[in-house]
C-alpha cells in the first residue's frame, strides 16, 4: 500500500460535500471530481431540493458540467415539515435520491425550511426504514439558552436519540462529528455512522475566534471546539472504525460573504486540497495503513454501494495550496490557502 514516497489507495469517496448552483457550482464541482468517484452533495440549495422534481433538474444540471467524467453524484431529499411522502418514497426507490437529510430550523445555510419538530418527519422516517436508506443528520439544536459550541449535545440527546430509539433499523449518519460527545454517540449506537471533516481536526476555537473577533475562514457548522475535540475525532478517524468515514462538508463561499464577524456565512472550502489533508492527519498520527478503510471501505460499506475499483496515487512532495480559487465571477478563499502540504494527488 505504501512506501516511503508514494501511497495507493482505493478511489475514494466524499460522503458530504456542497457544490452550490450556477457559476459556484461550475467552479467548485471540479476539484470534488479531481479524487473522488463519487459525491454526496448537499440539498440545501436557495431553493431546497424537497421533490423529486427539483432533483431532477439538479442532477441535469450537475451532469452537463461533469459530462466524460467518472463521477457519480448523490442527492439526498431535504426534508421538511410538509413533505409529499408518495413522492419521497418513488424518489428512493427510484434512486432519485440516496436518502434523507435532517436541517434543524435555521442551523446553517439555507436551512430556514428545516425541521422544526420531529414528530413532523416521523412519516419520512419509517420510509427510510423500510426501504433501509439512510438519515444524513444536521445535528444541532439552536435555542437562546444553548451555547454555540453545546448545539451538537443538545441535539443528540433532545432529539437524535430519540429517533435512534424509535427506529432502531434506520441507518443513520452523524455528519461532520465536531465533538467527543459526538463521536461516542457513534460508537454506542448501532446503526449509526459518522462522517468527519478535514478542518474538525485541524482547528480548533483558538483558530476561530481571536482578541474580539471572529477568523471567517475558520468559521463553518457546527464550530470548531476544544483540544479534546478534536484529538477525539482523530483517533475515531484514524483507528480503523468502520463507523466512520470521508465527508469533507467542503462549502464554498464567495469572499465577499466571509465577513469578519458572526454575519459571515459559514462555510470551509477544502476540495482543493481535501485528500492531501487527510494523508498529512493520518501520517501524523501514525496511521497510513487505516487511510484506505477510512476513506474508500467504511462509507459505501454503510450505504450499500459497491466499493470502487480504480485507485489513485499520492506523493509525497511538498507544495503550496492557493490561496484562493478564482475564476469567471467567483472568488472562494481555500481552505489552507498559502500553506505548504507535504502531499499531492499525482
Amino acid at each position: 500500500m505504501k512506501n516511503k514516497t508514494f501511497l495507493k489507495i482505493i478511489q475514494p469517496d466524499d460522503w458530504h460535500v456542497h457544490l452550490r448552483e450556477g457559476d459556484m457550482m461550475k467552479v467548485v464541482t471540479k476539484f470534488s471530481s479531481r479524487i473522488n468517484n463519487r459525491c454526496v452533495v448537499m440539498p440545501n440549495l436557495a431553493t431546497p431540493i424537497t421533490n423529486s422534481y427539483l432533483a431532477r433538474q439538479y442532477k441535469e444540471k450537475l451532469s452537463l458540467i461533469t459530462a466524460g467524467l467518472n463521477f457519480t453524484t448523490l442527492l439526498p431529499c431535504y426534508l421538511i415539515d410538509t413533505l409529499d411522502l408518495d413522492d419521497f418514497k418513488l424518489a428512493l426507490k427510484e434512486d432519485i435520491f440516496v436518502g434523507a437529510k435532517l436541517y434543524p430550523i435555521n442551523v446553517t445555510t439555507n436551512s430556514s425550511f428545516g425541521i422544526s419538530k420531529i414528530d413532523n418527519i416521523f412519516s419520512a422516517l419509517e420510509i427510510l426504514e423500510e426501504l433501509g436508506k439512510p438519515l444524513l443528520v444536521h445535528g444541532e439544536k439552536v435555542r437562546e439558552d444553548i451555547n454555540i459550541f453545546d448545539r451538537e449535545k443538545y441535539f443528540i440527546d433532545e432529539e437524535l436519540q430519540i429517533i435512534r430509539n424509535r427506529y432502531p433499523s434506520l441507518k443513520i449518519i452523524l455528519e461532520h462529528v465536531s465533538s467527543e460527545y459526538g463521536t461516542d454517540f457513534v460508537k454506542e449506537n448501532k446503526n449509526t455512522a459518522g462522517t468527519i471533516t478535514p478542518h474538525h481536526m485541524m482547528l480548533t476555537k483558538k483558530d476561530f475566534f481571536y482578541e474580539n473577533s471572529i477568523n471567517p475562514h475558520h468559521f463553518c457548522m457546527p464550530v470548531v471546539k476544544e483540544e479534546s475535540d478534536l484529538i477525539a475525532l482523530r483517533k475515531c478517524a484514524c483507528s480503523g472504525n468502520k463507523k466512520f468515514f470521508l465527508g469533507t462538508d467542503s462549502a464554498p463561499h464567495h469572499v465577499n460573504l466571509k465577513l469578519n464577524n458572526m454575519s459571515s456565512k459559514p462555510g470551509i472550502f477544502s476540495s482543493p486540497c481535501s485528500l492531501e489533508i487527510y494523508v498529512t492527519i493520518f501520517e501524523e498520527e501514525k496511521s497510513l495503513d487505516n487511510l484506505e478503510s477510512f476513506s474508500s471501505y467504511n462509507g459505501p460499506t454503510f450505504y450499500g454501494l459497491p466499493i470502487n475499483t480504480k485507485h489513485i496515487t499520492l506523493k509525497k512532495e511538498t507544495w503550496v495550496v492557493p490561496e484562493y480559487t478564482i475564476e469567471n465571477n467567483v472568488k472562494i478563499r481555500n481552505f489552507l490557502g498559502g500553506k505548504e502540504l507535504n502531499w499531492k494527488v499525482v
